[in-house]
């Protein structure tokens, strides 16, 4: 593209102070700067599912780039920043045995579909098992493509979590489809994309947490959260490595929100990966004054320590004189 100045359309101007554009171009997340823009064109107010609809991105997306618009200092919670997607009176229809047998006898697509979810997870729906199912088919509103999509995504995660030979619970395959549904997953490529996305994330979570030494367990909720907003901002699992070291060694401890403000602070710097942030700023720097105090001792340490070689080369040259005299 040539150089030169582009003319913006006047009608409905959204505004933003300088110092916001700074760290929003400084902070290399395009989803945060993006997210800030919804914000300043709903007027203060953030709705993450609304956002999420209007920017094209995931609730996770979303909820990342809100964690680093939270670090630069750019948003604060307020009041009203709890949310919930469905309002509190939505819940699922309480779905009865005859509704199944209906479904099941009349229904076109969800009796096919009982077999093929039976099939995957490789046992008999029980009555219990039908009306969840029928819940994410009916209320939920997932296709039945995208539903075996999800069955066998769910069968995936509980075999790599518990080993083979166990198989997911309708009701944890239920509470997925929330998810699904909130993602705004109702096509087989966009679940294809959710799984690959999914993937991914596991992948930097592993990453990470080997790099922090947590080698036994998941990340909490809190603790992926500060994994996305490090990853949003382009840190490698190295410079977490030394993040980590620092916040140990200074603390004694893993302190999560201390190695955030060590982070951070090789952000503001433009410091992400392990390589630049061992050149300049390499582990064990210590202040200036601290230098310089050093310095001087070991001045003087190495001044004392000439004095007392010229001292005994003067002795021993005296005590070869004396051997020499007739």
């Amino acid at each position: 593209m040539s150089e030169g100045k582009f003319v913006l359309p006047e009608p409905e101007t959204v505004s933003m102070s300088g110092e916001a554009a700074r760290k929003l171009i400084g902070c290399g997340s395009g989803d945060a700067a993006l997210v800030y823009i919804y914000i300043l064109h709903s007027g203060g107010r953030f709705e993450p599912d609304d956002c999420a609809l209007h920017t094209g991105r995931s609730f996770a997306q979303v909820e990342a780039a809100m964690d680093v618009l939270a670090r630069l200092g750019l948003v604060s919670a307020g009041k009203d920043a709890a949310h919930s997607p469905r309002p509190a009176e939505a819940e699922p229809p309480q779905y009865t045995a005859e509704d199944i047998k209906r479904e099941m006898e009349n229904g076109d697509a969800f009796p096919q579909l009982v077999g093929e979810v039976q099939s995957a997870l490789g046992r008999l729906l029980s009555t219990d098992d039908l009306k969840r199912l029928f819940s994410i088919y009916d209320y939920n509103g997932l296709p039945p493509e995208v539903i075996l999509t999800l069955v066998n995504h769910c069968a995936e995660e509980v075999k790599r979590r518990s080993g083979s030979g166990r198989a997911p619970t309708m009701k944890y395959i239920e509470k997925n489809a929330f998810i699904w549904e909130a993602e705004g997953i109702f096509s087989i490529e966009a679940a294809e994309t959710f799984i690959k996305r999914m993937d991914e994330r596991r992948g930097i979570y592993a990453d990470f947490s080997a790099a922090i030494g947590i080698r036994d367990r998941q990340l909490s909720t809190t603790e992926r959260k500060y994994v996305d907003a490090w990853a949003a901002l382009g840190f490698t699992a190295e410079a977490a490595a030394l993040a980590y070291d620092r916040t140990v060694t200074k603390t004694g401890r893993m302190n999560w929100r201390y190695m955030d403000s060590i982070m951070m602070s090789w952000h503001n710097r433009g410091l992400h990966a392990a390589a630049e942030i061992e050149k300049e700023d390499p582990y064990g720097k210590r202040p200036e004054g601290q230098r310089s105090a050093d310095q001087a001792r070991e001045n003087a340490a190495g001044a004392t320590a000439e004095e007392l070689r010229r001292l005994r080369d003067m002795k021993n040259r005296l005590k070869a004189g004396e051997k020499h005299e007739p």
